[in-house]
């Protein structure tokens, strides 16, 4: 039997190392795809960018920046996403983000990126595990080895084209939608505001995790993503 293909979009200056407990063991029942979006400024072009590379048909998983892209493509194509998986993400007009969003940019043009990087460490994941380094140093790693162009780009187009409030309830597939009980990148109920808007949504919530879930929880991640896309349900 063909194996369904999942594809998963990582969030702001991450790449597979994000998904690398998912890639690892879901491979034997799923075709396994990361992309990473950062190769335009605006939001509409990279969403016609990724449906013009993606199959007819395939499963969809975003985390945080990655989840507002993937409400945007299941509401854009609704035809072409069987599933969707929507992780720390966001929705509604939110101006204090926009303002870090605005701050961190000019931050990199002025060459502090990895200072800035390193003063959101603690906004980032649960507040706990701050001092884990099996966690702390691969995420690290991997945000301070992404292009400064390409965050720029993933920056403006959050900037330029934040709210996807409008748009949630033209989702059909089925969605699940997870949340990190210490996410405190975004305001209380976002994540819940979301999974009422999608019409075939539900909502789950990681304990003892931050906003970076699938690297902080990854075994949990992996488990509902098996759960989800699989033969089995929730």
């Amino acid at each position: 039997m063909m194996k369904e293909t999942l594809i998963l979009l990582p969030g702001l200056g991450s790449t597979e190392v994000n998904w690398q407990h998912q890639v690892q063991h879901l491979e034997d029942q799923l075709n396994v795809q990361v992309t990473v979006m950062d190769q335009a400024l605006s939001r509409s072009e990279l969403v016609n960018a990724f449906l013009e590379q993606a199959p007819e048909q395939f499963y969809l998983a975003g985390h945080s920046y990655g989840g507002w892209l993937a409400q945007v493509i299941a509401a854009t194509a609704p035809e072409r996403v069987l599933k969707l998986m929507l992780l720390n993400t966001l929705s509604r007009n939110n101006p204090e983000h926009i303002g870090l969003l605005e701050i961190f940019k000019a931050n990199i043009k002025k060459n502090l990126l990895s200072e800035s990087l390193d003063a959101n460490l603690e906004n980032i994941i649960f507040r706990d595990r701050l001092e884990d380094q099996e966690l702390v140093e691969p995420l690290q790693n991997m945000l301070k080895g992404f292009s400064p162009d390409s965050y720029l780009n993933q920056v403006q187009a959050m900037i330029d084209d934040y709210p996807t409030e409008a748009l949630l309830s033209k989702i059909s597939c089925p969605t699940l939608v997870v949340d990190g009980r210490q996410d405190d990148l975004f305001p209380p109920g976002e994540l819940a505001f979301i999974a009422e808007q999608i019409p075939e949504a539900r909502l789950t919530v990681i304990e003892e995790c931050g906003h970076m879930s699938p690297m902080e929880r990854p075994h949990a991640v992996t488990a509902l993503m098996r759960l989800w896309f699989g033969t089995q349900t929730i």
